[in-house]
């Protein structure tokens, strides 16, 4: 028997006893003089059914008693049936001269309800833009802008041809323009990351991520393959403008598919950071592989100083203690890519001429027929090594690549290419105070050998950069200036050219 029905049975049964002549007595009021009388006659109209104090207390401690000992006996679970329980008692203890329960019963039937999956949340403001949460912490979601605003001089990319060097393409842009949304669901381990690009447009990530363990953090779906600092640490939190002219050379970017990352014996001198992932292997522009080949990545990462680092560049934190991670990582695909980029079209083809003066690369955005890469075309093996270190604002970070390109269409015919980059960073002010404490300078030498096997195809990059940071990595000005040098393998010639960057890059 639940409580509604309770207090009306009881409610019933001391209606029964109102009636009772033995404790109830009828009033009536004189229609002119408005005077009260105890009997019927003319011009009376009837008052009411009134009843003695006393019998009516003695009536709500019986009902009092018995909800109370069927609350005991069934002891419901329900907050919602204690609540309308102890509304009814409280009720029933207050002023004896109110003789109408029927007020009392509406209350208990007509209570509100707290909606099934239903939960209030709260609004706030941190690091990843405006953030939600629901107050059971069952549900958040974080909602972070970035704007990316550019000049370049005289053009914006990396040169790979000496007429790249050429180009007259001076410009003002929106070199970034992307909306992040970020959170968990059900159960704060379970976290999910949306990234998109509106600037060419593309949805760059979309994965989820089972974070319950730190031993073992499993991601599934788009989003970068954890390979090498420079190309997962985020275009908003480089040291320099843009990445170096390694990138993209090397890069296994954006795929989809599975990930495996965990911290091992932290803390210890041997802590150590691992990741492990199988996927589609042709960027993030494609539904379905072109053959049945995976692509393959592993990541191994000795914690040697200060633990584990983000992928972050610059030291924005001014680590007290010096912080060293050192890294290997291994990668290997075929397809009928040769080269990545995160956009609808991520599948691309290297630039460089074989010994006849053409393409060595086919594209893979034509048919075979046509001229363009076969699928499963290109067997690619890869081998990456890099130190990071940081320590009270200065900041260094190295990465060696090689490359192997098998084209197996074309007697299997071996490209190896090589590539590197060394950077560094500091923040003057802990050596001059004079200088403002969030200006930042830094320099980075970098280098591509196209063929290791062939003289005359080098590419270097030799750039200068002063960072001022208005809010850390969300709002900062950046100045690059970048002396870029291209060799020519069949002409045998060099050529150079000066290019200048300046950024606004502005999260919220």
């Amino acid at each position: 028997m639940n409580i509604n029905k309770i207090a009306i049975a009881s409610l019933s049964m001391m209606s029964a006893s109102w009636i009772n002549p033995a404790f109830a007595l009828d009033l009536y009021v004189d229609s002119n003089t408005q005077q009260i009388y105890a009997a019927p006659g003319e011009n009376r109209v009837k008052l009411g059914s009134f009843e003695k104090k006393e019998e009516i207390d003695k009536l709500k401690a019986t009902l009092k008693a018995e909800i109370e000992a069927e609350l005991k006996s069934k002891q419901p679970a329900q907050a919602d049936k204690q609540a309308n329980t102890s509304e009814v008692i409280t009720s029933l203890n207050a002023d004896s001269t109110n003789t109408d329960l029927t007020d009392n019963v509406a209350t208990v039937e007509t209570q509100p309800k707290v909606k099934k999956g239903y939960s209030p949340a709260n609004l706030s403001y941190g690091k990843n833009g405006f953030e939600f949460k629901t107050d059971d912490n069952k549900f958040s979601l974080a909602i972070q802008n970035r704007v990316q605003a550019r000049f370049a001089e005289p053009f914006d990319g990396d040169p790979r041809t000496l007429a790249d060097l050429d180009k007259d393409e001076k410009s003002f842009m929106i070199r970034r323009a992307r909306t992040k949304l970020n959170g968990h669901a059900y159960v704060p381990w379970l976290k999910y990351y949306l990234q998109y690009d509106w600037s060419q447009p593309v949805l760059r990530d979309l994965n989820l991520t089972v974070d319950k363990y730190k031993w073992a953090q499993v991601r599934v779906g788009r989003g970068k393959v954890s390979y090498n600092n420079e190309r997962v640490t985020s275009s908003g939190s480089q040291q320099f403008v843009n990445r170096s002219i390694v990138n993209d050379v090397f890069t296994v970017d954006r795929q989809q598919g599975i990930e495996l990352k965990g911290n091992l014996f932290s803390g210890t001198w041997y802590d150590m950071t691992y990741y492990a992932g199988a996927y589609t292997g042709l960027g993030v522009g494609e539904r379905n592989n072109d053959d049945g080949n995976m692509m393959y990545s592993g990541r191994l990462q000795w914690n040697a100083l200060g633990g584990e680092m983000k992928f972050s560049q610059s030291d924005i934190e001014f680590h007290e203690q010096p912080a060293l991670n050192i890294s290997v990582a291994a990668n290997s695909n075929r397809s009928k890519c040769t080269a990545f980029e995160t956009d609808s079209r991520s599948c691309r083809n290297l630039t460089d001429v074989n010994a006849a003066g053409t393409a060595r690369y086919r594209s893979p955005s034509e048919t075979f027929e046509k001229g363009g890469a076969k699928s499963g075309q290109y067997e690619i093996s890869q081998m990456m090594e890099e130190i990071h270190f940081k320590w009270n604002g200065f900041s260094f970070l190295h990465e060696l690549h090689a490359k192997r390109i098998k084209d197996t269409l074309n007697n299997d015919q071996e490209t190896k290419l090589l590539g590197g980059f060394v950077q560094a960073g500091y923040f003057p002010n802990r050596q001059i105070m004079a200088i403002p404490e969030n200006i930042e300078l830094a320099g980075r030498y970098a280098f591509v050998d196209m063929d290791t096997d062939r003289d005359n195809d080098k590419q270097t990059e030799l750039s200068a950069v002063i960072n001022y940071f208005l809010e850390g990595h969300f709002n900062k000005l950046s100045l690059q200036l970048s002396r870029l040098s291209i060799e020519d393998p069949i002409k045998l010639e060099k050529d150079n050219e000066t290019r200048v960057w300046a950024q606004w890059d502005f999260s919220f």
